[in-house]
């Protein structure tokens, strides 16, 4: 079990200051996940186009996990 920051880059970096305990690797991916595309749809309800960047760093400062989504509407 470990403490992780989650720190989003949109094009301006919002460092996580708090973190979350969690317990292993599948634990994190599975919150980074969830986290990431909670995100993404608040994004896409404003029908923003946007890239968003999740860091996953432990309390040492090593990212562990990276996790990068991309939402782009086209109006055909």
């Amino acid at each position: 079990m470990g403490r992780y920051f989650f720190d989003i880059d949109d094009g301006s970096v919002i460092a996580d200051e708090v973190g979350r305990e969690i317990g292993d690797g599948t634990m994190l991916r599975r919150e980074a996940l969830r986290v990431v595309t909670a995100l993404m749809a608040a994004e896409a309800e404003d029908a923003r186009e946007t890239t968003l960047v999740l860091s996953a760093r432990n309390e040492a400062g090593k990212i562990s996990l990276k996790v990068r989504m991309a939402c782009q509407v086209e109006t055909l």
